[in-house]
C-alpha cells in the first residue's frame, strides 16, 4: 500500500489479489466483516490508521503508520522468500 486508500478500494484489491487455490483462475472471496475486523485489529496495534470525513455514509480512509511500514520492511524478505518457494 503506497498511500491513504479508501476502504472500498481496499477490499476490492485485497478481492483481486486473493486466488482461490483450489481454481487459480479464479479469485476468493473475503468477507466486508473479516475485512473490517482486520483492520481494526491492526488500528489497535497502530499499524494503521483510520480516518472518517463526511457524515454518514462516511468516506474512510485508511493508511500505514510509521510502525506498519517498518513491519512491512521487516516482513518483505520472508514474503519474497515465501514466493519463490510456494508449491504448486
Amino acid at each position: 500500500m503506497a498511500g491513504p486508500i479508501q476502504y472500498g478500494a481496499l477490499l476490492q484489491a485485497v478481492r483481486d489479489r486473493t486466488p482461490d487455490p483450489q481454481h487459480p483462475s479464479k479469485q476468493r472471496y473475503i468477507q466486508d466483516s473479516v475485512l473490517n475486523r482486520t483492520l481494526n485489529k491492526l488500528r489497535d496495534e497502530a499499524l494503521v490508521s483510520r480516518d472518517r470525513e463526511g457524515s454518514f455514509p462516511y468516506h474512510t480512509t485508511y493508511r500505514i503508520t510509521a510502525a506498519g511500514g517498518q513491519l512491512l520492511d521487516a516482513l518483505g524478505p520472508l514474503a519474497s522468500w515465501s514466493e519463490q518457494h510456494q508449491r504448486p
